[in-house]
């Protein structure tokens, strides 16, 4: 999935834009560039300025302090495999929606049918499958943005608007605090126990921010 900035969107619908490709960045396998951007600050102070973007308030509890501080790249990468990654059985928090409640192949059917109703198909050389948490932060991405644009135009954003209300409440604002809830239990480092903290608000936040959208449309 592509997104193409053709126009300029609005303040703060850029704002949910920029935090859903923000949480996307950094919910795949961590690379050297990203470790170092946690480790000068760069990220957490990325994610601060998001949040004050934002057309609502995040929790004033959140441990946003985990997010900056990265220790050893290996250690870093190391943390990511041993909580998203592995397990005797499976990971002890996998990031697919299909491992959360939902059977597999029906999780990722519906989101396939999100995906291919708005014309985006996976890409051939994807590495992840469509229930996976990066595809689906950046299929609410392409939502985002298009919802800007469709505002930018003078035209009518309400259905985009919709759509985003149903993924979210079918897919990552109901499963993600699934996996948050189980996170603290596997004593992970402040940065991921920020990071899914973080994600998790969010994504309760903007699922209530776009329903009264839709409802007032």
């Amino acid at each position: 999935m592509t997104v193409a900035p053709a126009v300029e969107i609005d303040e703060a619908t850029a704002a949910r834009f920029a935090m859903y490709h923000s949480l996307t960045a950094a919910l795949e396998f961590p690379s050297r560039t990203f470790w170092e951007d946690v480790g000068c600050r760069a990220f957490a102070d990325g994610v601060q300025a998001l949040i004050e973007g934002l057309p609502y308030e995040l929790s004033r509890d959140l441990p946003l302090k985990g997010l900056a501080g990265s220790g050893d790249y290996v250690d870093f990468q190391g943390e990511y495999i041993r909580l998203f990654d592995v397990g005797a059985v499976r990971p002890p928090c996998p990031l697919y929606a299909g491992e959360w409640g939902t059977p597999r192949r029906q999780a990722m059917e519906d989101a396939l049918r999100f995906y291919r109703f708005f014309g985006l198909k996976m890409n051939e050389d994807a590495r992840e499958l469509p229930d996976h948490v990066t595809v689906q932060l950046e299929f609410m991405q392409v939502m985002t943005h298009a919802e800007g644009e469709a505002r930018a135009n003078n035209q009518d954003p309400s259905p985009l608007i919709r759509a985003e209300r149903d993924f979210l409440q079918r897919h990552l604002a109901r499963w993600w605090p699934l996996l948050r809830k189980r996170i603290p239990s596997q004593q992970p480092s402040a940065f991921y126990d920020a990071l899914t903290a973080l994600a998790e608000n969010f994504l309760v936040a903007d699922h209530a921010y776009v329903r009264r959208l839709a409802a007032s449309a």
